[in-house]
């Protein structure tokens, strides 16, 4: 199956500087309004569908490593529910024999499982766990309260190359009684995997110990415009988020939003030097406020081709080019939220 993973996860081995600890790719899906809530029977083939990216990339749970038998999902809302649609390709489909455990049972999780995590407000800490095995068994928590019980409908499929899932589960059960567009959600999609005898657990948003890790989510943002997201760079990045922020949408959006994100970026830094150049002005240490001048000066410098090259942009900037600058930009911008101390500090050694 086609799928149109349209923002490539850079990895490792293409960008070594994206993977630190604390700098995997801050995953975005603008999430589209469907015209017309789907059926949920496990076979994702409604009309409606076709709004939502299909979206894949699944890494293993603690380290960022593509998997070679992958998932793929799409998303979308009304103003009654949220909906999921995924496809898990399986080439021991045949062999596969799907086991009910019934209703927050952890047997639920002993076969071919998917896993799906809202952080409903976009806080890091209150968040709700939904796990569909290919039986139709069900999970769901709110947190690790597995006495807490949703609404949701689901429906599972079992095809000759995998098995699909369609999930809705209604607003109100995660405390949002109305979606408004541009509203920012925590996700993540996440895999328990069988067959073949190997344990393989995976997730598209890159995690670290296990999957209740809200802060590295995902974020799906509601029918946004690129304004939108350029705006939302910091609720994205929440958490002290540092790496690439990744668009997966449709051709022709990404380029557009990336570049308006690469301009808000670059007024972030220049309303930062502005306030250092005013701190520095008021700099009561003569040593320390000729520091401080001459490391504005180098800051000017790596500021000025990030405003040349957005200049000569046009109309979009492409994955590849955002992602280097918006690592770039933000470790920069790291840097001179400590510049004032960092010139103290070596104007006050250079006088012992």
């Amino acid at each position: 199956m086609k799928r149109a993973v349209l923002c490539v996860l850079l990895l490792a081995a293409a960008c070594p500087w994206a993977v630190a600890a604390d700098e995997y790719p801050v995953k975005v899906y603008p999430c589209p309004r469907l015209s017309a809530p789907p059926v949920i029977d496990g076979s994702p083939d409604d009309a409606c569908w076709a709004a939502a990216p299909l979206v894949s990339g699944f890494t293993r749970y603690n380290k960022p490593v593509l998997l070679d038998v992958q998932a793929s999902f799409r998303v979308g809302y009304d103003d009654r529910c949220l909906y999921f649609a995924v496809l898990c390709d399986e080439p021991l489909a045949a062999k596969l024999t799907p086991t009910f455990a019934g209703r927050d049972s952890s047997g639920c999780f002993r076969g071919e499982t998917i896993e799906i995590f809202l952080d409903p407000r976009h806080d890091h800490t209150d968040y709700y766990q939904f796990a569909v095995n290919l039986a139709g068994s069900f999970y769901d928590s709110h947190k690790a309260d597995a006495y807490w019980n949703s609404t949701a409908r689901l429906g599972t499929k079992l095809g000759a190359k995998g098995w699909t899932l369609e999930l809705a589960i209604p607003w109100r059960d995660v405390g949002l009684p109305a979606p408004r567009p541009g509203a920012v959600v925590g996700f993540n999609v996440c895999r328990d995997r069988y067959a073949g005898g190997a344990r393989e657990w995976s997730n598209w948003s890159q995690t670290m110990a296990n999957f209740h890790d809200a802060p590295r989510f995902g974020h799906l943002v509601l029918s946004p415009t690129d304004k939108m997201l350029a705006s939302l760079a910091p609720e994205l990045r929440r958490g002290d988020r540092r790496g690439p922020i990744v668009l997966f949408t449709r051709e022709g959006e990404a380029g557009r939003a990336y570049l308006a994100m690469a301009r808000e970026a670059l007024r972030g830094l220049v309303a930062q030097l502005a306030e250092l150049e005013a701190e520095a002005a008021r700099e009561g240490s003569p040593a320390a406020r000729d520091e401080l001048a001459r490391r504005l000066a180098d800051a000017r410098q790596l500021v000025a081709p990030f405003r040349k090259r957005i200049a000569q942009a046009g109309a979009k900037l492409d994955a590849a080019e955002w992602t280097r600058m918006s690592v770039a930009m933000t470790r920069l911008g790291a840097r001179l939220g400590e510049l004032v101390w960092d010139a103290r500090l070596a104007a006050l050694l250079s006088g012992i």
